[in-house]
């Protein structure tokens, strides 16, 4: 979990490379839930609008890191499940048995001026766990693997300039995912960020962001960033998809407790009449959560999380695309995670 950093134009409209995985994920949530209850499309887009302007900023890195390297690894309970067609229904019932999560990726600077900045954003993806369909079985008709393997990269480029004697920063970026069956699909985001206050106590920007792919329903949200410090202990960070409110208990330690969301997907080759050759499941979950962040040096930082996961409905579709093919209704449960990060900044 980060840190409140007061930003720079730069590092604000930079840092959605870090997450535009997870805004395309929540934007594939609020599509699920569409199809699943059509009269209330007025209403999610509204909720819409508030995912994606909440909390980006808590993914701000410092505007100095020139890479950085991170390791998550999570778990969470066992729960049962009840997979649904698209018309509801019943067409599996059973009990989701979870593994280890682990989540790598890293930021690579490889170029920056006043003007400028061109990064990349490789990640790696790995999570282990087994749907057992424990009754009406022959419905499903097809099983689910237990390990799968998630990669890709992105690539942003960022242009700073001044808009109405405000900083201003646009963007573009280009996402490619990949699977342990080879190419899936790519998507791209473009938008920019606009910085009404910045200084040593708040942060407010507004903006809008644009996604571009096959899969893509509503394509325009708009964004605001704001952070602010209380004193020297107390202050908030909310955009897009992370509050947090923090405690500064001492110059390396961090107490904050925070609302996030969090995003589960994987691919798999169902090989099932009426269903696609090549099928992904997606799901979307609010993590409540009491974090610990430890500085232990300069370069190295330890987050330690706990709390408790609320999942959207889960959805199974053809990969790059939007038709939903099956519904799958998790439960809430506790949930524990570790995140270990390394960076470096330009004056090192």
């Amino acid at each position: 979990m980060p840190s409140p950093v007061m930003p720079s134009c730069t590092s604000a409209i930079a840092s959605i490379c870090l997450v535009v995985v997870k805004v395309q994920e929540e934007e594939e949530c609020k599509i699920m839930i569409t199809e699943k209850i059509q009269q209330m499309k007025v209403f999610l887009w509204i909720m819409g609008l508030s995912l994606c302007s909440m909390s980006m900023y808590a993914q701000l890195s410092d505007p100095r890191e020139k890479f950085s390297l991170s390791a998550t690894v999570d778990g969470a309970t066992n729960t049962n499940f009840t997979w649904k067609s698209e018309e509801g229904e019943r067409l599996a019932g059973g009990r989701i048995h979870r593994g280890v999560n682990v989540k790598v990726k890293s930021s690579v600077k490889l170029y920056s001026n006043k003007m400028f900045a061109l990064s990349v954003s490789p990640f790696y993806n790995f999570s282990n766990r087994e749907l057992r369909t424990e009754w009406e079985t022959k419905k499903l008709g097809f099983e689910i693997p237990t390990a799968h393997h998630h990669y890709g990269g992105t690539l942003s480029l960022t242009y700073n300039l001044l808009a109405f004697g405000k900083p201003l920063a646009l963007m573009g970026m280009g996402t490619g995912n990949f699977s342990q069956y080879g190419y899936e699909n790519a998507s791209g985001i473009v938008g920019g960020i606009l910085m009404l206050t910045r200084n040593q106590r708040t942060v407010l920007g507004v903006g809008a962001v644009c996604l571009v792919g096959t899969a893509v329903s509503w394509p325009l949200y708009p964004m605001i960033i704001y952070s602010h410090k209380f004193d020297d202990r107390w202050s908030i960070n909310c955009m897009e998809a992370y509050n947090y409110l923090y405690y500064q208990a001492s110059p390396k330690v961090k107490y904050s407790l925070g609302l996030e969301l969090e995003t589960d997907k994987f691919y798999f080759r169902p090989k099932t009449e009426g269903l696609p050759k090549k099928a992904m499941y997606s799901q979307v979950s609010e993590r409540l959560g009491l974090f610990t962040d430890v500085q232990a040096t300069k370069e190295l930082a330890l987050n330690v999380g706990m709390g408790m996961e609320l999942p959207f409905y889960g959805r199974l579709r053809e990969s790059g695309y939007n038709h939903s093919y099956m519904i799958l209704r998790d439960k809430v449960k506790p949930f524990v995670k570790m995140t270990v990060k390394y960076g470096l900044k330009q004056n090192q």
